[in-house]
């Protein structure tokens, strides 16, 4: 494999030099002005904040708050109140981390978008559900209202008996008077096979048994899994891959991980499912790729094949290693994806990373990458903020207590200054 430099761009902007926290990054359109702004939060402080988009390259990125909470984790961005604005779904009250939560720790809000920079955003109950970890909006059992899908870390018991246990894959449905403030209704979907289950990927997969809905892509500590409706509309999983080993257990902990950690689609040409770029295991040092021969039969359908691109350093610090977020997406406008790692540090192991692959018959073939950031990532939001047709992305940086503490948390804009422009650019399934 060649690793060079392959000759990319990426302009950094300063959003947000002092954030005092850092978790969690999305792009959406807050204020409705056709411009995606940023939607920050952490379990530090527990501040929810937005950052309006200004509109021109070197102008401030404005940042509002929206609400305090006790350790919020994943939010996503949709229209809940049905009146055309981004309103937050978002998981909160965590504990103090996946070894410590407890029994009742857990709790899932959506907040309501007021419209403008000044009045109070309204908090509304979804309901509860131990050790939330990761969120998504979508249509997943062909419903004409929004669904949300939610996914913990750890199993039902909480804490350290938890880790162990499979956790509850929860879906809840929109009320039909969603501003009553009720609970919503829930379906529990899985709670026999995934584990530790850290990212995400939310997606209307080709070749599966309903492309029209969206379905999941999870790692976890069973490796990849696609979990969705069968032909009978009933939910199953299938296996893709095991994953990485069972590795030593990280500085500070007793107990090893194994399998997947967080994982991004990359799309080759026609070919929605090109590759799979993964980060492995939980808080992993391991960035691996999965290829298989060219197929439309669905992410089931063929072998795929593990490649190690990199193994990171493994930090002698409390929190596990160094791998956090990966998101795919077409930079370059070729038609084929690319993608970005997130790593939170110390350094060297810190900033964000660009690869671009090319597989041939099912394998890597050859591989290129850069640094694209030297800072503290702990994820990556991934839309054309400039408006010029070409991709660019946010990151924040890593600031969780009882994890990591980077030593200098920021928020970055990186614009895109040398990928050929699409009208409209399309990224990828980035939630993780």
């Amino acid at each position: 494999m060649n690793l060079t430099d392959p000759g990319i761009g990426f302009v950094p902007h300063l959003v947000d030099a002092d954030p005092q926290d850092g978790y969690w990054i999305q792009a959406a359109d807050v204020d409705g002005d056709g411009r995606l702004d940023l939607v920050t939060s952490g379990l530090t402080t527990g501040r929810v904040s937005w950052y309006r988009n200004p509109g021109e390259p070197h102008g401030p990125w404005r940042k509002h708050p929206i609400i305090e909470l006790d350790k919020p984790v994943a939010l996503d961005c949709g229209d809940i109140a049905g009146e055309g604005r981004a309103d937050i779904v978002i998981c909160h009250d965590y504990g103090n981390c996946m070894f410590g939560c407890g029994e009742h720790d857990g709790k899932i809000s959506w907040l309501r978008n007021p419209g403008d920079g000044s009045t109070p955003w309204e908090k509304r109950e979804i309901g509860e559900l131990v050790a939330t970890h990761r969120l998504a909006l979508g249509h997943f059992t062909g419903t004409t209202g929004a669904q949300l899908m939610a996914l913990p870390v750890v199993g039902p018991a909480g804490g350290s008996a938890g880790v162990d246990q499979p956790v509850r894959v929860t879906l809840y449905d929109r009320p039909a008077n969603v501003l009553a403030g009720t609970p919503w209704p829930c379906t529990t979907l899985n709670n026999t096979d995934f584990r530790i289950v850290h990212g995400v990927v939310v997606e209307r997969f080709a070749g599966t048994p309903y492309p029209d809905r969206d379905s999941l892509l999870l790692a976890c500590e069973e490796g990849i899994q696609w979990f969705g409706p069968g032909p009978d509309g009933a939910w199953r999983r299938i296996p893709l891959h095991p994953g990485a080993p069972l590795q030593k257990p990280p500085a500070g902990m007793t107990r090893g991980f194994r399998g997947s950690g967080n994982l991004a689609v990359g799309r080759l040409g026609d070919h929605q499912f090109g590759y799979i770029a993964a980060i492995e295991p939980f808080h992993g040092n391991t960035l691996a790729v999965y290829t298989r021969r060219a197929t439309d039969t669905g992410p089931g359908g063929g072998a795929w094949q593990r490649t190690v691109l990199a193994v990171f350093g493994d930090p002698e610090t409390p929190g596990h290693a160094v791998g956090h977020h990966v998101v795919a997406a077409d930079f370059d406008g070729d038609g084929n994806d690319e993608f970005l790692v997130a790593l939170r540090g110390p350094a060297p192991w810190q900033g964000v990373l660009y690869y671009k692959i090319d597989v041939r018959d099912g394998a890597v073939a050859q591989c290129t990458s850069a640094t694209v950031s030297t800072h503290s990532a702990a994820r990556i939001a991934v839309a054309d903020f400039s408006g010029d047709g070409r991709l660019d992305f946010a990151a924040t940086g890593y600031f969780t207590e009882g994890y990591y503490k980077a030593k200098d948390p920021r928020i970055m804009l990186f614009r895109n200054e040398f990928g050929k422009p699409l009208f409209p650019p399309t990224p990828r399934a980035v939630n993780g």
